[in-house]
């Protein structure tokens, strides 16, 4: 994109905060592998005033610790990470990203952008004391502190304990105080008190209405999208959602713009919200399974202003789902992140000398390639095979692998009864910063060799010049991309075997591929190129809302 295009794009931005002194608000809602973080903040820098709320999530990939912090030590549990036990080097989470337990998040963003600052600072404090009781305190006792909290909140108990005090207070009062003018007090207060009452009674029963008038709408909507599906909406597919909808209602009331991640694009759905939806694989399975989560998928993006698709092999399902309200574009990341990644150099040696190597992998993806355990969809297999074929050829080759996946000890069994487990290096999932800091300390970064897609460990790779060996279907990628990625494109162990021999004999090549790694990404992968695609969604989403007057 160049400077004209930038501001092109740019200037509607720049219209809005000179009409209404302020700039446009995104609420991002899920943040799986850091999508929405990376998202949030290419769109503040160009801008926009974005929040992020993560509810229920601490996945250790789903955290701006992993994004941005070059942190030391070990993260012992991915899905509830203990950022506490490790140096995060000054790394602090920014104050639009909101994680923890859902209710703590709404209430925080609610307050945070009403303005309320000691009720969001209140919140903010409750998140972090949450996230320490979830993340960091023995197991044991977070179930037990869990179930005291959970006793607690329920409020009916609560409210019954208070009326009847407050009634004891009242009729022994009344038993002592005689006077007219007090009884007339009393009198005042107590009818005022069930007025109250009666005014947060009518308020529950409008918003239950409201629901139920929701949920009606939106079966039907479903009935006349899919009158193919067999398996139909139905209420309950609905009602576990009666509850914090009113809560969601109120804090999307405070945006201009709401963008749901994943499944989460049901949520604007339920409060009647216009939203855009964003999917990272998403669209592959999950809309068609005969499940609440599948049906209602299928109608959230069906019903969005725009879907925007990040992985080329579902562009297909988004248009059966959103017809043309579709455009496929890259994986929201700053290329430039790693650009100034020190300490690859020392870390090259040092693996070179551990594993007895003189050629390094990188392989980071995750293990899952055996049928019936977990979602066997990276055929890991395939080049841990061609990997020990090389090395009992006499190649001097090493790896570095991330435990985690399903079948990372099938993986470790494999290596092992070829006598190659000690030219493999097991890591933690790697932190973007570490990941980058390998991926160029090793000769080639691996990835997956059954999907034929690409995400985030190639484009991540790339961005730092790293030369990539993976498989994928070239046909799907030119429909998304003029330009096939420069990769080794492979699919069995044969071919591995010989494009790696090639490699290793022929150095230069990786000087070119790796060139021609970062000059794709700049080309193709830019960062600009996903403003432009979501900035141009948006601008018409504000015309049509009369948010913008056209000149």
């Amino acid at each position: 994109m160049n400077e004209t295009e930038l501001n092109n794009s740019f200037q509607w931005i720049k219209e809005f905060e000179q009409k209404y002194g302020r700039k446009p608000s995104i609420l991002h809602i899920g943040n799986i592998a850091n999508n929405a973080y990376n998202n949030a903040k290419l769109l503040n820098n160009v801008g926009f005033d974005c929040d992020v709320i993560c509810y229920d999530y601490y996945h250790i990939m789903g955290c701006p610790e992993w994004e941005d912090a070059d942190f030391e030590g070990e993260i012992k549990d991915q899905f509830s990470p203990d950022w506490d036990a490790v140096d995060l080097k000054g790394f602090k989470r920014p104050k639009w990203f909101a994680q923890g337990y859902i209710l703590y998040c709404l209430f925080y963003l609610t307050a945070k952008r009403q303005n309320k600052a000691i009720s969001a600072w209140f919140w903010w404090q409750a998140l972090e004391i949450g996230r320490f009781y979830h993340c960091s305190m023995n197991k044991l006792l977070y179930l037990i502190i869990s179930s005291i909290i959970k006793i607690l909140k329920i409020a009916k108990y609560i409210i019954f304990i208070k009326n009847h005090i407050l009634s004891l207070i009242n009729q022994k009062i009344h038993s002592l105080l005689s006077k007219k003018t007090i009884k007339n007090i009393f009198y005042f207060f107590n009818k005022n008190s069930k007025l109250a009452q009666q005014k947060n009674n009518f308020r529950k029963k409008f918003e239950s209405s409201n629901f139920e008038e929701r949920v009606q709408q939106i079966i039907e909507i479903f009935k006349l999208k899919f009158p193919e599906r067999q398996d139909q909406l139905a209420c309950e597919d609905l009602e576990g959602y009666r509850y914090i909808i009113p809560f969601w209602k109120k804090l999307f009331e405070n945006y201009d713009i709401i963008q749901g991640y994943s499944t989460d694009p049901i949520l604007p759905l339920l409060a009647k919200h216009s939203y855009f939806a964003f999917e990272h694989g998403t669209l592959r399975d999950i809309p068609f399974e005969s499940t609440a989560r599948g049906r209602l998928t299928s109608i959230a993006y069906s019903e969005a202003e725009h879907v925007f698709v990040t992985n080329s092999d579902c562009i297909n399902n988004a248009i059966l789902l959103a017809g043309k309200n579709v455009s496929g574009m890259n994986h929201p990341y700053d290329e430039n992140h790693g650009l100034q990644i020190e300490g690859w150099q020392e870390l090259r040696q040092k693996l070179c000398q551990q594993l007895d190597a003189d050629f390094l992998f990188f392989f980071p993806t995750r293990h899952d390639w055996v049928a019936g355990t977990g979602y066997a969809d990276k055929g890991n297999d395939i080049f841990l095979n061609a990997f020990c074929n090389l090395r009992q050829s006499g190649y001097k080759v090493g790896m570095v692998c991330c435990e985690w996946g399903a079948n990372v000890q099938d993986s470790i069994k494999l290596l092992t009864e070829k006598d190659c487990a000690d030219f493999v290096f097991w890591s933690q999932p790697m932190g973007t910063v570490k990941f980058e800091r390998t991926a160029k300390a090793c000769h080639i970064v691996v990835d997956q060799f059954k999907l034929g897609s690409f995400g985030g460990i190639v484009f991540k790779a790339m961005a730092v010049a790293a030369p990539i060996c993976t498989y994928i279907k070239e046909d799907d990628i030119l429909k998304q991309y003029s330009e096939l990625p420069p990769v080794i494109n492979c699919k069995s162990e044969d071919d591995i075997f010989h494009k790696m021999e090639d490699m290793i004999k022929n150095p230069d090549e990786l000087v070119y591929l790796s060139s021609s790694s970062k000059s794709w990404i700049d080309k193709h992968h830019s960062s600009w190129d996903t403003l432009k695609t979501q900035i141009l969604a948006y601008e018409k989403f504000f015309y049509k809302q009369g948010l913008l007057q056209k000149l």
